[in-house]
């Protein structure tokens, strides 16, 4: 088996939103976390009552973060190639779900390449910039809460254009249309690149990433049909588009008469509608319908969600005339095969609001830890070796505040030389829940492996820690490079997919230890 590179679990795979995108903002549309509700605070260490006349003063108790309120977030932009600044290069925050429908929160670089949002709205966002000639570069999983700030540095590497004119159904040019332009990739962030078209419904969409590229239209008569085309870097691409007309459709999902439904009469789930789409996605109206306009053709209407465990799937074929509005109901089935296996647990996740500060083993604040938190298993609580995938948010100071599923979670924090620490809290959802993590002196251990270019994928061979898998410290890069921290001072082993060899090393608290770049060949030889 094989492991595509990011931020994942070390004996896991990298999970690639290489961009099926439009899907994943129906995965993940159900899982925004709820604002936050009642506050549970858990009070620092108090200073000894009785402490001598020498001891030091205790240090006033650190205000527990919130996200209530705005932060700076500055973007520093370079070419990949020569390291020059780069002015007028658009930076983006990227907030899960992405929704194409709506304009990116962007700036603009300076003649020194930097961009700055003064007033960014706190969160777990990813920051992303293309710019004139340049393709995409991402800072995944970063943090802020109000009063922070959040930095990152961006190298841009070579990219493509695409031009061309979009017309209306009569011929004449379309002005204002907007033009997102998305590239498939192989890590979960992606940003799209955005264009207005002109007075003659000419457009230009630079900065856009070299190999497949999805363009999505929307005009003030609703959005059009995706259109597609292959770039290589450095070129002028052109796609025209015409458009055939809009239309209203309205889709009322509804069960099926499949007699399966009997077997979920006595359960305690309801079917939750995901996404509905005819072409393109649909709105989810206050009636339960969905709604949206919609350019015509032959289409397929289709519903997706989840009952419990089970999927919920159901399609119809639909032929769209123009100005003629359509209104129809869906019928949809459960996709039900065997019997569930473990207790009931609804894969629609819940969250509560967890913040509070790092802290060194000394008591002072830490700076530039990771938080990893957990995502929603997508598998049944019952299978001991469902994957688990971790979000490493980075956070510039020692505040952070992160959203755990509800029930009971560990969530951990950990410093680039190895020393981690980690606190349990159970919550319900909404609740807000103030807890700080104090690090240990733990270690480190880094290297390199090889990774290939398969198609938009970097895949590489999987690593295990102390036979732990889906260990929630640690990261490898599109590059190969790892680290996984968190590791107790004295003697461990790593092993490779592929390989039954074990390879000792040594951990010391606070440091990091090398193991250079690592062959399935070379692994039995002691460092």
């Amino acid at each position: 088996m094989r492991a595509k590179a990011g931020w994942v679990a070390t004996a896991g795979v990298v999970t690639a939103l290489g961009v099926a995108a439009l899907l994943r903002q129906e995965l993940t549309a159900r899982i925004r976390p709820p604002p936050p509700a009642a506050v549970t605070p858990v009070p620092l260490q108090p200073a000894a009552p009785h402490a001598s006349p020498s001891a030091p003063s205790p240090r006033p108790p650190l205000t527990p973060p919130t996200r209530d309120g705005t932060g700076l977030a500055e973007v520093r932009v370079v070419s990949a190639q020569d390291q020059r600044p780069l002015a007028g290069a658009m930076v983006a925050i990227i907030r899960e779900p992405v929704d194409l429908a709506n304009p990116l929160e962007s700036a603009l670089t300076d003649e020194q390449g930097l961009a700055r949002f003064p007033a960014a709205l706190p969160g777990h966002f990813h920051l992303c910039a293309r710019g004139a000639g340049h393709g995409e570069d991402c800072v995944p999983d970063v943090g802020l809460v109000a009063g922070g700030t959040i930095t990152a540095h961006l190298a841009l590497p070579p990219g493509a254009t695409v031009t061309g004119q979009v017309l209306k159904l009569d011929g004449t040019p379309a002005q204002g249309v907007r033009l997102m332009a998305r590239g498939e990739r192989s890590v979960e962030k992606w940003m799209p690149t955005q264009a207005i078209t002109d007075a003659q419904g000419h457009y230009r969409l630079d900065g856009v990433s070299p190999g497949p590229v999805y363009i999505h239209p929307f005009s003030h008569e609703g959005q059009g049909l995706g259109r597609d085309l292959d770039v290589k870097a450095g070129e002028e691409a052109r796609l025209d588009i015409q458009f055939a007309g809009f239309t209203t459709v309205t889709v009322q999902p509804s069960r099926s008469r499949n007699r399966r439904w009997s077997r979920f009469k006595k359960s305690n789930n309801v079917d939750v509608i995901e996404s509905v789409s005819v072409g393109v996605p649909l709105r989810r109206q206050d009636d339960g319908g969905w709604t949206g306009n919609v350019e015509v053709g032959s289409h397929t209407a289709h519903v997706s969600g989840v009952h419990g465990w089970s999927t919920l799937d159901g399609w119809k074929k639909v032929e769209l005339a123009p100005g003629v509005p359509l209104s129809i109901k869906v019928p949809y089935d459960s996709n039900v095969h065997g019997v569930t296996i473990g207790p009931p647990h609804p894969p629609v996740p819940h969250y509560f609001e967890l913040a509070g500060h790092v802290l060194m083993p000394d008591g002072t604040p830490a700076k530039g830890a990771r938080i990893s938190v957990m995502k929603p298993t997508q598998y049944w609580r019952g299978c001991s070796q469902s994957p688990r995938y971790f979000s490493q948010i980075r956070f510039e100071g020692s505040a952070f505040v992160v959203n755990p599923v509800m029930g009971t979670q560990t969530v951990h924090a950990w410093l680039d030389d190895g020393r981690a620490g980690s606190v349990t809290v159970t919550a319900t959802e909404g609740q807000r829940v103030v807890a700080d993590i104090r690090l240990e002196d733990t270690g480190a251990v880094v290297g390199h492996v090889d990774v290939t270019q398969e198609g938009t994928y970097v895949v590489g061979p999987r690593l295990n820690v102390d036979d732990w898998l889906y260990h929630p410290m640690s990261f490898r890069g599109a590059d190969g490079r790892f680290i996984v921290a968190g590791l107790p001072p004295g003697d461990h082993f790593l092993t490779m997919e592929g390989s039954l060899d074990k390879r000792p090393f040594v951990i010391e608290g606070g440091a990091r230890t090398d193991l250079g770049h690592l062959k399935a060949d070379t692994l039995a030889r002691t460092p």
